[in-house]
């Protein structure tokens, strides 16, 4: 039987660090990895964009790492965007946009968990309690009292394999349709014999004295 729980009653959600201390942050750096909310991409944390520098993470830190299994959630901006972290992210931080939800897996799979929060009308209910100003930002316990539906265990697992296998289709046919975008210019272009009119079109020749000419301008006419 299906019953409603709040998240932080099914898990323990973590506000997010001092943004203080990830001053010198950006791509490219050394250090332990940083979760942003541009990382949060189709309910996983991407790896293409990563911010680091924080060569020694420093104590006031440590309690702000991932294990596989949490959930990432923007608190701040684009609220809702979430991720579930994966085994090659552990040990990963997370920046101050964003909340930590870990979930009590005797109650509710993770990924049943992170499927249902990434449920458009979850987040819009999330976004009905959020603070509108310059930036839209939710708090932890926003986060925490969000109504969760929670079937048994068996049944959220179930649920959670069949999502995934839709993943996979949806994936799958994406891959299809970039290959198709690419092949139909190419396509055309093999059909008119390996080249397009007008895609390499070739600058006229100016003879030195009609340069010479146009960069003075028009000769005033004589008058008679």
């Amino acid at each position: 039987m299906t019953r409603i729980q709040r998240l932080g009653d099914l898990s323990e959600v973590r506000p997010s660090p001092s943004s203080d201390q990830f001053a010198g942050l950006g791509e490219g750096l050394g250090g332990t990895p940083v979760i942003s909310p541009g990382d949060l991409v189709g309910g996983r944390v991407a790896e293409r964009s990563l911010l680091r520098g924080l060569e020694t993470v420093p104590n006031t830190l440590e309690r702000f790492r991932v294990l596989p299994g949490d959930l990432v959630m923007v608190r701040q901006g684009a609220v809702g965007r979430i991720a579930l972290v994966e085994e090659r992210s552990r040990g990963w931080l997370y920046h101050s946009a964003c909340v930590r939800i870990r979930p009590l897996r005797e109650q509710v799979d993770p990924d049943y968990l992170v499927a249902y929060l990434a449920h458009p009308k979850v987040v819009d209910q999330l976004l009905a309690h959020a603070n509108v100003g310059t930036v839209t930002t939710v708090t932890a316990r926003m986060v925490e009292d969000l109504p969760v539906a929670v079937p048994p265990l068996a049944e959220q697992r179930l649920l959670a394999g069949a999502l995934a296998e839709v993943d996979a289709q949806m994936e799958t046919h994406r891959r299809s349709l970039a290959r198709l975008a690419a092949l139909r210019p190419a396509l055309i272009t093999h059909l008119l014999g390996g080249e397009v009119p007008g895609e390499r079109l070739p600058i006229p020749a100016v003879a030195p004295e009609t340069a010479r000419r146009t960069a003075r301008g028009p000769r005033p006419r004589r008058l008679s």
